[in-house]
């Protein structure tokens, strides 16, 4: 089920027509589930004048429906380049790392989005165009992790449309949308009116239906895959291994599908690869299928290979430890801190100058008055705790990285920013409840790591 009673959910709300529908369909709904709604809308920076109408409109229509409303404005293109992203996958990570943000501040069980069936169909031609597996072309699922739903998956852009000119439902147009700069936009606004117009005048249902399909046969062999990775995998303190010949016994679908559950397990974070460990994955295959009785093979994430005739074993490269350090920083002003290759930049000034108090996950806003100086930062230590911003109580900082996926092998290198004895930020993830701003926050300290 999409929806449960007496659901808390952060809406995800551009301004356009899909998450305004989707907003207002939820609001109708509100009395029947005992719904509670918190609206989250980000600005990405990328079209000012229009980026602060449509934050307007949106703050508007919470305020019509008298729901509370989140904003967070955000540098995309600075965290775009402080990470080699695209623009869009910048703009992704950071929306999504705003709304899981929300999700604990609130205490809410999901995020819902407003992705419609022509995102669906767009998203699946993408992925083939690209490359991809039953995986990549299952599609966008209604329910992901059990946190994120999208409730008009399987409605069109058209009946949204009519939907939104039936009810009066204000909204605005994105003008990125209508730019054939993204392939995404090419994908919508030529290729599928071209197929539609000389191959298939129902390409769109079609697609659609193929992936529903996919997404079925993915579940299977996810199914298959797991059964004989419980089967053929013996696991060890550090190196998982399994024999050539059972390995050999498997179907090359399911045989790609344990490399791929291998090399999760190691990484050691639950995580599952968004593009199924595709290079790695087929690298490995390759390899096991070469005719050569034994090999080494190194890749990256700290992995190795080792084929030795029979026996297949993979395990991770012993990393070197970050050796512990803690350096005083200067506030206001720069400190370079080179056990992270990186300057922290710090800066005082009154609640007044700022909006809203989010930002990109390299930088971090906090009352003044609740902080300890001199600051520090270090790195992590065993037995660290924090008050994580939006939850009650203290929580072991190794509990917080399991829950957020962070790699064992990373986690000494995630700088701490430290109040007195506590920690106040983990740089990129969260502030910790007690350094937050509030009504009586008069002066705001901005941490910046660059």
């Amino acid at each position: 089920h999409l929806l449960e009673k007496d659901d808390r959910l952060i809406v995800g709300v551009s301004g356009g027509v899909d998450s305004m529908g989707l907003l207002h369909l939820l609001n109708a709904c509100r009395e029947t589930f005992d719904l509670s709604l918190i609206v989250a809308h980000v600005n990405h920076g990328f079209r000012p004048e229009e980026s602060e109408r449509e934050a307007e409109l949106v703050q508007e229509e919470s305020a019509r429906f008298r729901l509370p409303f989140e904003y967070g404005k955000f540098n995309v293109r600075e965290f775009q380049k402080l990470g080699g992203l695209s623009p869009q996958d910048a703009a992704r990570r950071i929306r999504f790392h705003f709304f899981y943000d929300l999700l604990h501040k609130h205490r809410a069980q999901k995020i819902a989005l407003g992705h419609n069936a022509d995102d669906q169909v767009e998203t699946v031609l993408l992925r083939l165009i690209r490359g991809s597996g039953l995986r990549g072309l299952k599609g966008i699922l209604p329910i992901r992790e059990q946190k994120v739903i999208r409730p008009l998956l399987e409605v069109w852009r058209e009946e949204i449309d009519s939907f939104a000119l039936e009810k009066k439902i204000p909204f605005l147009c994105d003008s990125s949308n209508l730019k054939k700069d993204y392939l995404r936009n090419r994908i919508r606004l030529s290729l599928i009116p071209f197929i539609e117009g000389e191959y298939q005048p129902n390409f769109k249902e079609t697609l659609l239906r193929t992936s529903k399909i996919l997404r079925e046969e993915n579940d299977y062999l996810e199914k298959g895959a797991e059964e004989a990775y419980q089967k053929i995998i013996n696991e060890a303190k550090d190196i998982l291994s399994f024999k050539f010949s059972e390995y050999q016994s498997l179907h090359r679908a399911i045989q790609r599908r344990v490399i791929k559950k291998i090399l999760e397990k190691i990484l050691d974070c639950g995580m599952v690869m968004e593009d199924g460990g595709g290079a790695d994955v087929h690298k490995i295959h390759q390899n096991l299928h070469q005719s050569s009785p034994s090999f080494l093979l190194e890749l990256p994430h700290g992995f190795w290979v080792e084929k030795r005739y029979d026996l297949v074993l993979f395990g991770k490269r012993e990393v070197k430890p970050s050796p512990p350090f803690e350096v005083e920083l200067i506030s206001p002003g720069h400190t370079l801190v080179e056990e992270i290759g990186k300057e922290v930049v710090i800066e005082e000034t009154d609640r007044d100058q700022f909006r809203d108090y989010s930002g990109p996950p390299n930088t971090a806003l906090m009352d003044y008055g609740s902080l300890r100086f001199p600051l520090k930062i270090r790195n992590f230590r065993p037995g660290d705790r924090f008050c994580p911003l939006g939850v009650k109580g203290t929580q072991k900082l190794k509990d917080f990285f399991i829950d957020h996926k962070v790699p064992k092998f990373e986690r000494p290198r995630v700088p701490l920013l430290i109040s007195g004895e506590r920690i106040a930020w983990i740089v990129g993830y969260r502030i910790d409840e007690r350094v937050k701003i509030t009504e009586k926050t008069k002066k705001v300290l901005k941490v910046k790591v660059v």
